[in-house]
């Protein structure tokens, strides 16, 4: 049996985006007109579907590519100063030891995740792969799986969206969502993934379910 593969979505998996975006989306709120995003509504917000979202805030798929278009540019001008949501390197390292592969899967821009990885000390990724597609990380996935050869068996897709545990499981990978991303955790139960986790460290037990925590 080959070694497991982990393959790890960026925005708010790796990196801690949410707060950077919704400041973002507030300062393009005027510009575009639509709705601000208020501190009591965040909650709320991290339970729906990104379609939902768009209907609250009353950004029009007309508007949507402009919105997307400048709020990756804000977040790319960004990216390399913001700081991972939980400590990550120690379990990815532990991963790594016992013989796993780990790599990330974005829609972002390669070079803006390689000043984040190197910036947190997080540079020890063994792949990375990106596509322009917002809405079609499924794709992504096939792509890894040939080119790496990939048995999906023995690969894992860990996510912090409901649309993440859509492309894992339409990959047919062992899907993840973690709960300190952008979606809940409750969100993230109703997709049916086969785990939602709270702490990295969590990964270990789940990819390597037989072997004693040291």
């Amino acid at each position: 049996m080959s070694n497991p593969t982990v393959i790890f979505d960026f925005d708010g998996t790796i990196a801690d985006t949410l707060d950077a975006i919704i400041k973002i989306l507030n300062k393009l709120s005027d510009e575009f007109h639509f709705k601000k995003i208020k501190d009591d509504e965040i909650e709320y917000l991290r339970g729906k579907r990104p379609r939902k979202i768009l209907q609250h805030l009353g950004i029009s798929l007309i508007k949507l590519p402009f919105v997307v278009r400048k709020t990756r540019k804000e977040i790319n001008n960004q990216i390399a100063y913001l700081k991972p949501p939980l400590e990550l390197r120690e379990p990815l390292l532990e991963l790594k030891k016992r013989g796993c592969k780990i790599g990330i899967l974005t829609t972002n821009v390669e070079s803006n995740v390689q000043k984040f990885l190197q910036g947190n000390n997080l540079d020890i990724f063994d792949f990375f792969y990106s596509g322009p597609s917002v809405f079609g990380k499924h794709k992504i996935i096939k792509k890894i799986l040939h080119d790496k050869k990939l048995n999906p068996n023995q690969v894992f897709f860990v996510g912090d969206e409901v649309r993440d545990i859509t492309a894992g499981k339409k990959s047919k990978l062992h899907t993840i969502g973690v709960a300190w991303g952008y979606n809940t955790k409750e969100a993230l139960i109703k997709e049916n993934p086969e785990h939602v986790i709270d702490s990295p460290t969590e990964l270990l037990k789940i990819v390597f379910p037989r072997e004693k925590e040291v």
